[in-house]
């Protein structure tokens, strides 16, 4: 089984690091340098809201050794890119978490574990939830359920808010029949979402308490 994870771990971090956007490209939202902190408390502060160190550990470390893994050189470029990433993922999802209390969304408990039992690499040879595979990836992925579970919540209720803002885009009649009506409209709702999120970013209180310092890692 943990042949399996380190095989397949890479694949598996994405269900943590794909968020709310997805494919979509979001604009003004880069992290060209990090403040000194004196504790490993908090990666960063969101709207006074504290994000955790042990997140940013763990998706590090892990996105890290699935690179050597696969035999991807470990350069001082591509550690900081990925450092930045996951950075960037995980202010990005506080940031929307906060956005759909405002909206009034939520995740229940049932959603959560249907979200959870569903994933393939959890489950046994007949297709069912295997809590031992669960928590075997847990631990090779150094979070507890608690953790786990709070990440995919935000997405899940993230995901949730995309599809509300997207449900309110339209494209005219003009716009259909120059092509794809879908890709027209996926496009739109891209540009809807990226359009609010750097108005969300504008309005926000973003402080990157992460050190820059490699002995950190």
């Amino acid at each position: 089984m943990m042949e399996f994870f380190r095989k397949h771990k890479v694949t598996i971090i994405l269900i943590i690091l794909v968020g709310f956007f997805g494919g979509t490209f979001i604009t003004g939202f880069g992290i060209s340098t990090f403040g000194k902190a004196s504790s490993f408390d908090a990666v960063a502060i969101v709207n006074g809201k504290k994000i955790p160190y042990k997140y940013f550990y763990s998706l590090y470390n892990n996105a890290i050794n699935s690179l050597n893994h696969s035999g991807k050189e470990i350069t001082e470029e591509l550690a900081t890119a990925t450092k930045n990433n996951i950075v960037r993922t995980l202010i990005q999802d506080e940031l929307i978490w906060q956005q759909t209390k405002d909206y009034g969304i939520t995740v229940s408990d049932t959603e959560l574990a249907y979200d959870i039992q569903s994933y393939p690499y959890f489950q046994n040879d007949q297709g069912h939830f295997d809590s031992r595979n669960y928590y075997i990836f847990l631990n090779s992925l150094m979070l507890s359920p608690k953790d786990f579970e709070t990440l995919r919540r935000k997405q899940l209720a993230a995901n949730k808010l995309k599809v509300l803002i997207a449900s309110s885009v339209k494209i005219s009649n003009s716009e259909k029949a120059k092509g794809n009506e879908y890709q027209l409209l996926q496009e739109k709702a891209n540009e809807v979402i990226n359009a609010w999120f750097e108005e969300i970013i504008k309005k926000s209180k973003i402080e990157i308490l992460l050190s820059d310092d490699k002995r950190a890692f």
